[in-house]
C-alpha cells in the first residue's frame, strides 16, 4: 500500500528538520556571512551547499542530536596567497568575534562553527579561476581542489523536477533509512548521487513517480539493480565534474555491506509497498523506518482487504555516472 498520508506525517514528524531548527540556522547563517562580509578580507559572496542547499536536511535520528550544514565563501584570489592560508585567515578573522572565537575550528577545507547541541555550520573559502572553475582549499596538501558546488546542485534540482519534488523527499527518507538503521555507512554526497541518478528524463510522464511512495520504489529498485550488477566496487563520479571520485569515500568491504544491506531494506519496500493489507503493510514499512511509521487499524479493520496499490512499472537502471 501506498499510505500517502503517513509518508507526509512521517516526513513532517520524524524525517524533516525542525522548523524551529531551520529557523535557527538560517539566522545564524544570516549572521555569521554579514560578520565575515564586513570582516573578511576579500570576501565576494557566499551560498549553501551540501543538503542544506539541496533541500534534503534532516533531522539528527536518536541520541545524536547535533547535524551539519555547509557554506561556500567565494573570495577574491591573491596570487601571493598559499591555498591554506585562506582558511587561516577565515578562521583569525572569526577570532576577533568575542562569540565565534571559542566556536572556530579549523578542518581540512573549512573552518567549523560549532552550535554545541545544534549543529555545525561549515565555512568553506572558494575561489573562481579564470576558466570559471571553482576551487576549494587544502590546508593539509597546501593545494587547491576542483570543486562545482553550484553546478551539482543545479543537477540534482533538476533531477527533482521531473520527479515534480518527490526526489528531495526520497533522498530524506533514504537518509533517515541509514542514520536509523546505523548498520551500513554511506556518505551523504554519495547517496544522494545514487539517488539523483535513478532518475530519467523519461520519467515526468510515468506513473512510477507520481506519488511519494511510487518514486521511492521506483529509485530504491533501480539503486538496488545497479548494486547487485556491480559485486566489484564500482566507479561512482561527480555528475558535474566527472574526475572527481564519490566511491573513494569506501573501499570493497564497506561497499559490501552497503550493497547486501540496501537488498535486503529494497526487499522489504516492496513488499510494503504491494501488500493490500493495512494492519500488515504498515508492519512492513515500519520493518523499513521504524515503529514511528503510520497507523495501525486493529482488530477493527485489521482483516479488512483494500485495493491494491497501481502496479509499480520496472525501469533497469543507466548509471552514465558510474563505470
Amino acid at each position: 500500500m501506498k499510505h500517502i498520508q503517513f509518508f507526509t506525517d512521517f516526513l513532517n514528524d520524524e524525517v524533516n528538520l525542525n522548523p524551529s531548527r531551520l529557523d535557527r540556522l538560517n539566522t545564524s547563517v544570516k549572521a555569521v556571512t554579514e560578520f565575515l562580509s564586513n570582516n573578511l578580507d576579500g570576501y565576494r559572496r557566499d551560498e549553501g551547499q551540501g543538503s542544506h542547499a539541496l533541500g534534503t536536511i534532516i533531522k539528527p535520528v536518536g541520541d545524536h542530536q547535533e547535524y551539519d550544514a555547509d557554506r561556500l565563501l567565494y573570495m577574491n584570489y591573491d596570487g601571493g596567497k598559499k591555498p591554506k592560508e585562506y582558511i587561516d585567515d577565515l578562521y583569525a578573522c572569526l577570532r576577533t568575534h568575542k562569540v565565534y572565537a571559542p566556536m572556530a575550528h579549523r578542518r581540512t577545507r573549512c573552518v567549523f562553527l560549532d552550535y554545541t547541541g545544534d549543529f555545525h555550520l561549515d565555512l568553506i573559502p572558494c575561489l573562481i579561476g579564470g576558466s570559471g572553475q571553482q576551487y576549494i582549499c587544502n590546508n593539509k596538501t597546501n593545494g587547491f581542489e576542483p570543486t562545482d558546488g553550484t553546478g551539482y546542485r543545479d543537477w540534482f534540482n533538476g533531477r527533482n523536477r521531473i520527479t515534480n519534488g518527490n526526489l528531495k523527499r526520497v533522498t530524506r527518507l533514504l537518509k533517515y533509512l541509514r542514520d536509523h538503521k546505523k548498520n551500513f555507512a554511506v556518505k551523504s554526497v554519495l547517496l544522494t548521487t545514487l539517488i539523483g541518478d535513478a532518475v530519467r528524463d523519461a520519467d515526468s510522464d510515468g506513473d512510477h513517480i507520481r506519488t511519494l511512495p511510487n518514486t521511492l520504489v521506483t529509485i530504491s529498485n533501480r539503486i538496488n539493480e545497479f548494486l547487485q550488477r556491480n559485486p566489484i566496487m564500482p566507479w561512482i563520479g561527480n555528475p558535474v565534474l566527472s574526475h572527481e571520485e564519490f566511491t573513494r569515500h569506501w573501499d570493497q568491504n564497506r561497499y559490501e555491506n552497503f550493497r547486501n544491506l540496501f537488498n535486503v531494506y529494497n526487499d522489504r519496500i516492496n513488499k510494503a509497498f504491494h501488500t493490500t493489507e493495512h494492519d500488515d503493510s504498515v508492519a512492513q514499512w515500519r520493518a523499513v523506518f521504524g515503529d514511528a511509521f503510520g497507523t495501525m487499524r486493529g482488530s477493527n479493520g485489521s482483516s479488512r482487504k483494500i485495493a491494491a496499490a497501481a502496479p509499480f512499472i520496472a525501469v533497469r537502471p543507466e548509471k552514465p555516472h558510474a563505470r
